[in-house]
């Protein structure tokens, strides 16, 4: 795999609207830079405070993925899953650092789990691929690649799989939260039956540990569920899922769930728009995710990852409280200075650990086939100063 990272400025541009009031009369964040940081082919990205280097889910030129490392600028780029003998040699992705910088828990697919995968293009549509997650398990790797242990042992099957996707940290390192395919398969519902599972993250002699697993089912609605963050105190999550009775797939939302006392509160409302990846900025008063809203979208199928030919989102931003948000990107908006020309796809995202701003995922697909061209990650610098 190429490890270039060109440095390309995409835009330079400062919202002209005064943005929306946040908490304490705060202005939301507007844009002033879009730089590209890194070209080859990145999925999901997390940035770690303590040793400040960004982890990231890399394509392999064999059609499987892997977990990286670099420094923000996009070098030095290191890849820690990819030696025999130390995880699965599969999908392996979403990455989420500890905060203490020396382990990165992520997704890994079951060896035994390859059945039709012989080809690079069947890799790459694989169910396995990180964000899908099924048939695999979670793990954890030191921040250098020299070991890794398997936290979660869900066997591979075809019938009825298990899946993890997504791990999330406490902001104190001692709790873990993920979401996982159940493994059940009711009839009409679209993706199978999805669970949030909490556990201690704990260390000892043997190496990382998950004790007391939590098994969380939030709402009405079981169809699907993705972590993305645990509030600074850790007592709450955010998380996206169709939640409400017959909230369709392709509408989920961003909810905030408090986890001792169950309550849940949809931050988005939107059904008829696609909410994901969503993430609180460092100081908890901002949170950044992907959204559709506003753009007419036709989705002709949704099983499987059909609706990766459909869908288009850019990045947004809200007060923690879902009252006011602003949309930051225009990557879908022709004549916008940000347009890339297409179909665009905003995915995961991390906060700079100043909080002055997002390294973001950006897929750019054909509009006539609905393949992905070409993905990259790039840092959205943001104005976070009265306007």
């Amino acid at each position: 795999m190429r490890t270039s990272a060109v440095g390309v400025a995409l835009a330079a541009l400062v919202c002209g609207a005064l943005a929306a009031a946040g908490p304490a009369g705060d202005k939301l964040p507007t844009v002033k830079r879009i730089t590209t940081i890194y070209e080859d082919h990145p999925k999901s990205a997390d940035w770690c405070a303590a040793n400040e280097l960004i982890a990231f889910c890399g394509w392999q030129l064999d059609g499987y993925c892997d977990v990286f490392v670099m420094r923000p600028d996009g070098k030095g780029v290191r890849c820690l899953t990819s030696r025999a003998g130390l995880c699965p040699q599969r999908h392996n992705g979403n990455p989420a650092w500890h905060p203490s910088g020396e382990f990165i828990a992520f997704t890994a697919q079951n060896e035994d789990a390859a059945r039709g995968e012989d080809t690079v293009l069947a890799r790459a549509e694989s169910k396995s691929v990180p964000g899908s997650g099924v048939n695999c398990n979670l793990w954890v790797v030191k921040a250098d690649g020299s070991k890794a242990w398997q936290l979660t042992d869900s066997k591979t099957d075809y019938d009825t799989p298990r899946g993890v996707i997504h791990p999330q940290f406490s902001s104190d390192g001692k709790k873990i939260a993920w979401a996982a395919l159940a493994g059940e398969y009711p009839r009409g519902m679209v993706w199978g039956r999805w669970a949030i599972y909490v556990a201690d993250f704990a260390l000892d002699d043997g190496g990382p540990k998950l004790k007391n697993v939590q098994k969380l089912q939030p709402g009405q609605q079981m169809n699907f569920y993705e972590t993305h963050a645990f509030s600074k105190d850790g007592s709450r999550l955010l998380f996206s899922a169709n939640c409400e009775p017959g909230q369709p797939v392709t509408g989920i939302d961003i909810y905030e769930y408090e986890i001792a006392s169950g309550r849940l509160k949809n931050l988005t409302n939107t059904p008829g728009a696609w909410d994901e990846h969503a993430h609180w900025s460092p100081d908890g008063k901002w949170i950044a995710w992907m959204s559709s809203t506003g753009m007419d979208i036709n989705y002709k199928e949704v099983r499987g990852g059909e609706w990766r030919k459909y869908l288009k989102t850019d990045l947004w931003i809200m007060d923690s409280g879902g009252k006011e948000r602003e949309r930051l990107t225009f990557f879908n908006e022709k004549g916008h200075p940000h347009y890339l020309g297409g179909r665009t796809i905003v995915s995961d995202s991390a906060w700079s650990p100043d909080g002055k701003g997002l390294v973001v995922t950006v897929a750019h697909a054909d509009d006539a086939t609905g393949v992905t061209r070409r993905t990259k990650l790039v840092l959205v610098e943001l104005d976070v100063g009265e306007h």
